[in-house]
């Protein structure tokens, strides 16, 4: 009995936190973006999206913070004739 219990709660922490994590990436409805570190990391310094002295992850919840981190960039790059610098919804959120 105790085991069938401990089971119980140890499935519904694992299926809520899931849920959590899911809400952090799918905050628009279109979709999770896809960030490709290792890409990014080639192309630019660290101190471009990583402002402190010692890099952190970096904690994207809402459109705003989103597009203020990434959208804005990706528009710059795109002025100075970068075009694989995607700006338009559907090529950063995929369904």
């Amino acid at each position: 009995m105790k085991t069938k219990l401990l089971f119980i709660a140890l499935f519904t922490m694992v299926c809520a936190t899931t849920a959590i994590a899911a809400d952090q990436y799918q905050y628009t409805g279109k979709g999770t973006v896809s960030f490709n570190h290792k890409m990014h990391g080639e192309k630019l310094e660290c101190s471009a999206c990583h402002t402190t002295a010692t890099p952190e992850k970096m904690a994207i919840t809402n459109k705003k913070e989103g597009h203020d981190k990434c959208l804005v960039c990706h528009k710059a790059e795109k002025k100075n004739g970068n075009n694989a610098a995607p700006t338009s919804c559907s090529q950063c959120h995929k369904k």
